[in-house]
């Protein structure tokens, strides 16, 4: 009977193991100098107007392997189903407090964040404020100018974005703009207002969302980043709970913003952020500017058991992280033949080889340079990262 019992009990284990949540972390590599750090900056909790409560997106967070996560809910959107059952006890600083407790058996990092929430339908008004102290101050300093200025809708919210901006900056927060290109705010095309060159010159804006769950990648606001020397961010805007978000089952990850720190802290990636050390990873593909997508591209590509001939050199490549590499024949390589298009995706390891222009005749240079473009790696809009392998023949095979 003793026997029976215990062999039910290992199919009843089994059968629970194979159910288990197996969790779905990018593997991304440091960068030398630098530590990866993997993070969302953009998410929603019930108490404001999202169907999640707090602990979750943290559970949510630990499930996909992030360092950090941002607490964004609305300064408007007040949470007004949570005061009839808690009261008093509520605020709006009150996710980010449940979070925090929340994910500190899991090691996870949360930043004080909020979105200050204006504009909507009229022109692209919501920012969100990470690093901030007190959510019910910036929305009272933005919620003054409701009634102020009358019937003139665009010169109020104006006003309330920067009144509520201020009070944010008065906090130290770091002030992105979020998903420019939304369509209830952007319904015929993505642009830059006047509001925004404002924002811009009073120092109230550091970072732009170039990535949304919802909106998708925003290639206006990538351009701007690049062009105004803002800090990349991307989020995920999440609402519902992430399954709804994200397609784990067809191995897809959240977008996240990929932030290279000197140290593992909330102090690491609040100085990382005003360094502008911060590339996006969305939908298989990397953006960021050239002077961090080189390194991070060096440290997930590597290259090994490199052989030489007289007519051939050939080696190993292998992309050692999450994400996945397309490469092009880049421009400058004209006297060398390789492959023109080549997938290395995660984890994958492939043999690449370089021939002359006649691979039935020495390759007939003493050194030359690979160029490659990685055409899912963007230093700006339609503007892949180049990159350039320098090689020496032995002298053996020396003209």
């Amino acid at each position: 009977m003793k026997r029976i019992i215990t062999i039910l009990l290992g199919f009843a284990a089994i059968a629970i193991n194979a159910n288990a949540t197996v969790p779905h972390r990018a593997n991304i590599p440091d960068i030398p100098g630098y530590i990866t750090l993997k993070g969302d900056f953009h998410v929603h909790s019930n108490f404001s107007d999202a169907s999640v409560w707090p602990v979750t997106r943290v559970d949510e967070a630990d499930f996909d392997g992030l360092d950090f996560m941002s607490m964004t809910d609305h300064l408007e959107t007040h949470h007004q189903h949570m005061l009839k059952d808690f009261g008093a006890q509520v605020n709006r600083n009150t996710s980010y407090e449940l979070a925090v407790k929340a994910a500190k058996k899991y090691g996870i990092m949360i930043i004080h964040g909020a979105e200050l929430t204006r504009g909507t339908r009229i022109f692209p008004g919501h920012f969100n404020t990470h690093f901030i102290k007190d959510g019910d101050a910036i929305a009272a300093a933005s919620e003054a100018h409701n009634k102020k200025y009358g019937k003139d809708e665009v010169r109020q919210e104006e006003e309330a974005i920067k009144a509520g901006l201020k009070e944010a900056r008065s906090q130290g927060a770091f002030i992105v703009w979020n998903h420019p290109d939304w369509e209830q705010q952007a319904s015929n095309e993505t642009k830059w207002w006047p509001i925004h060159t404002e924002v811009l010159n009073a120092g109230l804006m550091d970072g732009i969302e170039i990535v949304n769950r919802f909106s998708g990648y925003d290639p206006e606001a990538f351009h701007w980043a690049i062009e105004k020397d803002l800090a990349i961010v991307t989020g995920t805007d999440a609402h519902k709970p992430m399954f709804q978000c994200v397609d784990y089952e067809r191995g897809e990850f959240r977008p996240m913003t990929l932030v290279f720190a000197k140290e593992r802290s909330l102090e690491g990636i609040r100085e990382a952020l005003e360094a502008h050390r911060t590339v996006a990873f969305a939908d298989g593909c990397v953006y960021g500017k050239a002077e961090w997508l080189e390194p991070l591209f060096k440290a997930c590509m590597q290259i090994s058991n490199i052989k030489y001939s007289e007519r051939k050199v050939s080696f190993n490549i292998k992309n050692a992280s999450s994400i996945p590499i397309t490469i092009t024949k880049g421009a400058g390589s004209e006297d060398l033949t390789y492959a023109r298009l080549l997938y290395v995706n995660a984890g994958e390891e492939l043999s690449f080889g370089i021939n002359g222009k006649d691979s039935r005749k020495p390759i007939g240079l003493n050194e030359f340079d690979v160029h490659l473009r990685i055409a899912n790696w963007l230093t700006d809009v339609d503007t892949p990262l180049e990159i350039v392998y320098h090689f020496s023949m032995p002298e053996k095979y020396r003209k």
